[in-house]
């Protein structure tokens, strides 16, 4: 009888060692694995994660598009939240660059340890890809380009690094991809131009060239703080991205009072929803809280996104180079903008901010 307690005994203490040894080991495996978890995503020295446009409405006249942008590495994305707290809300954001031709979108993931030319061998060591989005009759047609292997066909030994702002050149559509050559002495910066129509680059230079920028500009008044109360574009984007893009991101429940509510219901809606927004597609080019180009056809479509009989033009001044008389002039109604501002005058700048120029 004691010898059989005696093994019974053994026998508990040896299953209560083998149960400790198994949450010992399941312990240090969860250790581990939180470790190299969070190891893994504190070293990305840069991550977008992958996103699509999952629906969109046009305004019926065309002048602008609202769009819904949904995550397709979610579990990927919280991660990374998780692990960058203090730059996820900036990193996620919708960047890319986009004009009333063209939507595009980034979806990086780039590590600090891969050597500066090195090419990830799959997307689980990274990626740079684009989503490609065409605007043509009221419609975005998408095209996927992957960025890493575009650049290593063209040239292996460049290396893309970012993107820049649209450029129309000769009534076509032109992307400057930055790009690194390194060698032994130096590494050399190369801007490649793809055209976005043909898919294919055109022309390569070291130095970048962009559309002109004329600082002549009509001083939007209450507008720019009315603008900056409603919009979040500082903070779902970078600086980078609002200077590529002509959009606005608006703050929830901005928009509960808007006449768009009850002129546009589908567009309300998606642009009353987190991670959407609305792409301006008419000749002016907005620059945080300056817009360059027609201005009243700006506030116009505005008007869209404020409570019905808002006034738009309280403290607008209007500079002697876009006046019709060539004088300053500060007002206050419709009216008298309508009265001072020269429309041809500001289509011409326009047109001169087209021409391309260098920039160091």
């Amino acid at each position: 009888m004691k010898k059989k307690i005696i093994i019974a005994a053994s026998l508990v203490l040896a299953i209560a060692v083998a149960v400790f040894g198994l949450f010992t080991y399941q312990y240090h495996q969860k250790q581990e694995k939180a470790k190299q978890e969070r190891e893994k995503y504190e070293n990305y020295d840069y991550y977008t994660g992958k996103w699509e446009i999952d629906s969109y409405k046009f305004l019926e006249d065309g002048e602008g598009v609202a769009v819904h942008w949904k995550s397709l590495t979610p579990e990927e994305d919280k991660l990374f939240s998780k692990y960058n707290p203090d730059v996820s809300e900036n990193r996620l954001g919708v960047h890319g660059a986009s004009n009333e031709h063209y939507i595009i979108r980034q979806n990086i993931k780039r590590l600090k340890n891969i050597p500066t030319m090195s090419f990830p061998k799959d997307d689980s060591e990274g990626y740079f890809k684009l989503s490609i989005y065409k605007i043509q009759n009221h419609t975005l047609k998408k095209e996927d380009l992957d960025l890493y292997r575009f650049v290593k066909k063209y040239n292996k030994t460049y290396k893309p690094a970012e993107i820049e702002a649209i450029v129309e050149k000769d009534g076509k559509n032109y992307l400057p991809i930055k790009s690194y050559l390194t060698t032994e002495e130096k590494t050399i910066s190369k801007y490649l131009w793809l055209n976005l129509e043909t898919m294919k680059i055109d022309w390569e230079e070291t130095k970048v060239q962009r559309n002109n920028r004329q600082d002549i500009f009509v001083d939007l008044g209450k507008l720019k703080d009315r603008i900056s109360e409603s919009t979040d574009n500082i903070s779902t984007t970078t600086g980078v991205d609002i200077t590529n893009q002509n959009m606005l991101s608006f703050r929830m429940n901005t928009l509960k009072n808007s006449v768009l509510r009850t002129t546009d219901p589908k567009a309300y809606q998606l642009l009353s929803k987190k991670d959407s927004q609305f792409y301006i597609l008419i000749d002016s080019k907005l620059d945080y809280d300056t817009v360059y180009g027609n201005v009243q056809q700006f506030i116009e479509l505005y008007q869209l996104f404020v409570p019905a009989n808002t006034n738009l033009y309280e403290g607008i001044t209007i500079p002697s180079e876009l006046s019709k008389d060539e004088q300053v002039h500060q007002v206050n109604t419709k009216e008298e903008f309508e009265a001072y501002y020269n429309v041809e005058k500001d289509n011409e700048l326009t047109k001169q901010r087209k021409v391309l120029v260098e920039q160091n």
